[in-house]
């Protein structure tokens, strides 16, 4: 573990703080008089660096306690005495004790260190860092967990590049641990690998469910937005049981993305043959959409009271993307502050920068328009005729 080189003398000889501490009795020691010695008390130097201080610079520390209570003893003519004896007995068993601790200690630290390089790895897979522009966007994204000493969690977003746009996943795992790691990287690869190629974004979220379908030791769910943006500003979001975007226009209000018919989660959509539910608009140069996890609007204040996001869509505007995403994760920690109604969320926020010669934005609106799923998706192209899943929802449904 790192040290600051104030904390300590030399690494290797002993450590700065029970140094200190040692003197700090020894002057006590010297107001007092000859008559009263605290030859056991210097022993708090060793103890004090097991805290933080390596295992040779406890050992240094002890020694030097030893060295200056030796030295007390021999100004005072009772070195050989049963009560200075004690003292150096009290002061070499406390270094032995805290040796150990310590020796255990950055044994301890030195696992923690490779887990967390483990699981910073597998948060990068997960929840890559994201280009400042792509395409025709601007964005920013921000991942936070509840837990300060955790860095891995079941909420991911993506941004794959395609012709004439990008297409955008914010998705939220139930449960956590790595159960949820897992099923997360199932679906970000599904992404990953048929994003840039399918010609519609009803099939990518096919794919994502035939991936999801193939893990049949998987209970899980998941929710999920899927959404592409166009050059021309035309967007088009697919919801499986996922918390709404918020589209923020230039002007700093904000409307929800609300589809007209939500869908169901994935997992749970090809059990009951549902569509995701869909929403459409057109966006002008400086909009923004804020894909989100339900950990934000979640988070709740002393009153569990959520967090109005709505109304804060004015932080999401004249400043850059991620000047903007500290701004509102300020603005969460102040509204959560004293309570304990914080979740892990993610956030990822786009700007529309437009194009040359764009047209002026017209109405949004919400007008998704239910309808059945495409000729195009059958079992055989699919290839659901090679798919170990058995009895699988998905099929029965393109079947009938």
């Amino acid at each position: 573990m790192y040290h600051h080189p104030a904390s300590r003398i030399h690494p290797q000889i002993a450590d700065c703080r029970g140094v200190c501490a040692v003197l700090g009795v020894a002057l006590l020691d010297a107001a007092l008089g000859e008559d009263v010695r605290l030859l056991a008390l210097y022993s708090v130097g060793p103890a004090l660096s097991a805290v933080r201080a390596a295992p040779r610079a406890v050992i240094g520390t002890g020694a030097f306690a030893g060295l200056v209570a030796v030295l007390l003893t021999l100004h005072d003519g009772i070195l050989g005495t049963h009560r200075a004896v004690s003292g150096f007995i009290a002061i070499a068993l406390v270094t032995a004790v805290s040796t150990v601790a310590a020796r255990r200690r950055t044994r301890q630290e030195s696992r923690l260190a490779a887990a967390r390089r483990v699981a910073d790895a597998t948060q990068l897979a997960i929840a890559p860092s994201m280009p400042a522009t792509e395409g025709p966007v601007r964005l920013a994204a921000s991942y936070e967990s509840a837990d300060t000493g955790a860095h891995v969690g079941g909420d991911f977003c993506e941004v794959v590049p395609v012709r004439n746009g990008v297409r955008v996943l914010m998705g939220d795992v139930q449960g956590k641990g790595l159960g949820a790691v897992s099923l997360s990287n199932t679906l970000l690869g599904s992404f990953r690998d048929n994003a840039p190629v399918e010609a519609h974004l009803e099939d990518v979220g096919l794919r994502m469910s035939c991936s999801m379908l193939r893990r049949p030791d998987e209970e899980r769910f998941a929710t999920m937005t899927l959404a592409q943006l166009t050059d021309s500003g035309e967007l088009t979001v697919l919801n499986y049981g996922h918390p709404s975007p918020l589209i923020t226009l230039a002007d700093g209000t904000g409307r929800w993305a609300h589809p007209r018919q939500p869908g169901l989660p994935l997992g749970l959509a090809a059990l009951a043959h549902c569509e995701p539910g869909s929403y459409r608009c057109t966006l002008h140069a400086g909009d923004r959409v804020l894909f989100h996890t339900d950990g934000l609007t979640e988070s709740r204040d002393e009153q569990n009271r959520f967090y109005p996001l709505e109304a804060r869509a004015g932080l999401l505007c004249d400043a850059d993307p991620a000047a903007c995403l500290d701004r509102l994760r300020a603005d969460v920690h102040a509204h959560a502050a004293g309570s304990e109604g914080v979740d892990d969320s993610a956030l990822l926020l786009v700007e529309y920068q437009g194009q040359p010669g764009a047209a002026d934005r017209p109405t949004i609106s919400a007008e998704p328009g239910r309808r059945r799923l495409p000729l195009r998706h059958t079992p055989e192209v699919l290839g659901c005729h090679v798919c170990a899943v058995a009895d699988c929802p998905l099929r029965d449904a393109l079947d009938s």
